[in-house]
C-alpha cells in the first residue's frame, strides 16, 4: 500500500471551508478511483492550523493515475487554495 500524507498549513480562518471542501468534493472525487483504499483529514486536536490529509492507494502508480485526472485538477485547487502552504510525505504500508 502507498499511503501520502499532505501535511496543509491552512489560511487562517478557512479551518471551515477546508473540512466542509474535503466532505463535499475532495473525498468523493478521490474515492471513486481506481486502486483507491482510504482519505483522512485529520484535524489538529491543538489550537493550529495545521492539518494533514492522508490518501491511501493501492500503489503510487494508481496514485498518479488519479493525480493526472481532471477530476483531480478540478478537486485539489479547491484544497491548495485555503492553505498558505503544503508539504508531501510518502509511505510505504508494511
Amino acid at each position: 500500500m502507498f499511503v501520502l500524507h499532505v501535511n496543509l498549513q491552512v489560511t487562517p480562518g478557512s479551518e471551515q471551508e477546508l473540512e466542509k471542501t474535503y466532505v463535499m468534493t475532495f473525498r468523493p472525487a478521490v474515492s471513486q478511483q481506481d486502486g483507491f483504499r482510504a482519505v483522512n483529514l485529520l484535524r489538529p486536536r491543538e489550537e493550529t492550523s495545521n492539518y494533514v490529509l492522508s490518501i491511501v492507494f493501492e500503489d503510487q502508480p494508481l496514485q498518479q493515475k488519479w493525480v493526472a485526472t481532471e477530476l483531480h485538477q478540478k478537486a485539489w485547487p479547491l484544497i491548495e487554495s485555503l492553505c498558505a502552504s503544503y508539504s508531501l510525505e510518502r509511505y510505504d504500508a508494511v
